[in-house]
């Protein structure tokens, strides 16, 4: 729901496009990636992770850490289910721009004359009437909220239809319609009811005949169902608290009710990979699916600019251009007790996602540091098999105690990749190391150059048990 800003994100690593061998060495990067999220998953006491990566057609990696109910001790894994909040916004659009293409909506025509209970105070007249295009780009200059306190807890009171219907005559625009991006819940309300309208059917209907199940998102649903296997479903948690504690958001959840538009839908990460899937696959397509594919592509086009802690908005997704000139379109989800992230590089066609059953977790920094380990991995080699150790025997965590918590030690191709922990962004916290001879390592440099030994001691049993640094020991410890 609340938007996240986008500004830190034009200084992200971009990871491009990988021939069929290159990939392969992404077994130890991910395995890295899977060390690193359950580590931050421990000290930032978040409940449960998912995330995954996609490119293109293929799920590169997926995966789950903690449990997704705390008070059942559930498990968390792949199938695990969350609310994805805002991402659902991404979503009515969708559903919006298959009623354009089928010609029963315009982007340009006025909600006024599509809803006759829009009764909005236009203050700026100047800029014309509120659009469809521009309640989908948060252009309109309407309101985020309706007023209801359905961002306090522990109640969470969403208005019903007839509830926001009825705010809709008290309320006015903030701003000139097109001249700014103004985030907006009520919009995407507005083009919930628009779809009601057009299409002769509930919203929730549609949305699940016309877009979900033809994308088979078979584990995707609106708020409001009841799910069969409650053991799937993430309970959310609060933000973390002074004494290091979460608080269970609500028993049972609650009801979006007339901003399910908005905020409704729920689903699992590998649902996330078929959305992120299909829109690589209809961008360069010559036929629809559910979409034109130029239709799109538009949706992917910049639309308006926003100003200070505002993005840039397409149609239903932010857009933005990164350091390399590639192209990305994401939108996330913040709403009680859960956090959500999807980002699509639509020039390379890679895609990342997370979902968090707790508020106040940063899907930015989680996906950010998803990519700086893929950006370390380098063009495969042949192997040349050199080793006369088994790499495997120094892998695990070190203490470093008192002054850091701990390191993993980890293969890296033919040679071994050392992780601070906890870390937030991974690239400051990784280093190499290549073999020299024995159980005797030397750090690689940026520039390549050879620095510092490290040498690992191995106990009467023959495994190893810690390493030494400039005469400092680090002892193996379970975990």
């Amino acid at each position: 729901m609340k938007h996240l800003s986008m500004l830190i994100f034009f200084f992200l690593v971009t990871i491009h496009g990988h021939t069929q061998e290159s990939r392969k060495n992404y077994e130890d990067a991910f395995k890295l990636i899977e060390v690193w999220l359950d580590a931050q998953k421990d000290f930032e006491n978040i409940p449960s992770i998912t995330a995954m990566v996609v490119e293109d057609q293929e799920i590169l990696w997926s995966g789950a850490f903690g449990k997704s109910n705390l008070e059942q001790e559930n498990k968390a894994d792949i199938s695990t289910i969350c609310s994805i909040c805002s991402m659902t916004k991404s979503f009515t659009a969708v559903a919006i721009m298959k009623l354009v293409d089928e010609g029963k909506l315009n982007l340009d025509d006025p909600v006024k004359d599509i809803l006759p209970f829009y009764e909005v105070k236009q203050q700026f007249p100047e800029g014309g009437a509120v659009t469809v295009r521009s309640l989908l780009s948060h252009s309109s200059g309407l309101p985020s909220n309706t007023g209801h306190s359905y961002f306090t807890g522990p109640d969470f009171l969403f208005p019903s239809q007839v509830e926001f219907r009825s705010t809709l005559k008290d309320m006015e625009t903030k701003s000139e319609v097109g001249a700014n991006v103004k985030y907006s819940n009520v919009g995407y309300a507005l083009l919930g009811e628009i779809i009601e309208k057009v299409s002769g059917m509930p919203y929730e209907t549609y949305l699940m005949n016309e877009v979900i199940s033809p994308l088979k998102m078979t584990s995707t649903y609106m708020g409001t169902k009841s799910i069969t296997d409650n053991n799937r479903r993430a309970v959310g948690y609060t933000a973390i608290n002074r004494d290091g504690t979460r608080e269970r958001i609500i028993k049972g959840g609650f009801k979006f009710k007339a901003m399910k538009p908005a905020m409704g839908l729920w689903t699992s990460i590998h649902d996330l990979a078929k959305y992120a899937s299909w829109q690589f696959r209809l961008r360069e397509a010559s036929t629809s699916e559910i979409l034109k594919p130029s239709t799109l592509r538009s949706m992917h086009s910049l639309e308006v600019t926003g100003e200070g802690y505002e993005e840039a908005w397409g149609l239903g997704f932010t857009v933005s251009k990164d350091s390399n000139g590639d192209d990305w379109v994401m939108h996330g989800g913040t709403c009680p007790g859960f956090v959500s992230m999807l980002q699509l590089n639509v020039t390379t066609k890679m895609g990342y996602a997370i979902m968090i059953n707790a508020n106040r977790s940063s899907t930015f920094k989680f996906l950010n540091g998803i990519r700086q380990i893929m950006s370390k991995v380098k063009p495969i080699k042949e192997r040349t098999n050199t080793h006369k150790v088994n790499l495997d025997d120094y892998t695990g965590y070190y203490n470093m105690n008192p002054w850091n918590s701990s390191v993993y030690i980890s293969t890296w191709g033919e040679d071994l990749v050392i992780l601070q922990l906890p870390e937030n962004s991974p690239k400051y916290g990784m280093r190499f190391f290549k073999h020299i001879k024995d159980d005797t390592f030397r750090h690689v440099k940026e520039n390549g150059e050879l620095g510092d030994e490290y040498v690992f001691e191995r106990g009467e049993n023959g495994k190893v048990y810690r390493y030494v640094e400039e005469g400092n020991y680090k002892n193996k410890m379970s975990r």
